[in-house]
């Protein structure tokens, strides 16, 4: 009698959902010396509950301080961490690295701009009179 596994065709190995998209961690992650970049020179501060505050770096900021040459060229990507700090505690709470996002909304703006305001929008009438 026949084993029934050898009957069966082999199970195909599938990857993983996150390589059929693309959507890929960063090639770099986050180290000590960004998130002291992003502390020291964070333009963008919202004081939370509890004396802790999310500071982020804007992509303006890191231009212009690219510029004074006082961040290298490589420090681009300082615009996608967000660190919240503990003014109380001095210690840093969470990282959040948005790197992701910022890539994953870049691939589906066409996508979404299908979607957008305009689109639905009444053409103007025509007249059809000669």
């Amino acid at each position: 009698m026949p084993n029934v596994a050898h009957l069966r065709p082999a199970r195909s190995i599938r990857p993983e959902p996150l390589f059929l998209f693309d959507a890929r961690r960063p090639q770099v992650a986050a180290d000590a010396g960004m998130i002291s970049k992003v502390i020291t020179h964070a333009d963008l501060c919202t004081r939370m509950a509890g004396g802790r505050m999310k500071l982020r770096l804007s992509a303006e900021m890191v231009e212009s301080l690219i510029a004074q040459g006082r961040l290298s060229a490589a420090d681009h990507r300082l615009s996608d961490l967000t660190v919240v700090w503990d003014e109380s505690q001095g210690e840093v709470v969470s990282v959040r690295d948005d790197a992701r996002v910022r890539d994953a909304a870049a691939r589906w703006a066409e996508w979404d701009n299908l979607w957008d305001e305009e689109s639905y929008a009444a053409e103007e009438p025509r007249s059809v009179a000669a």
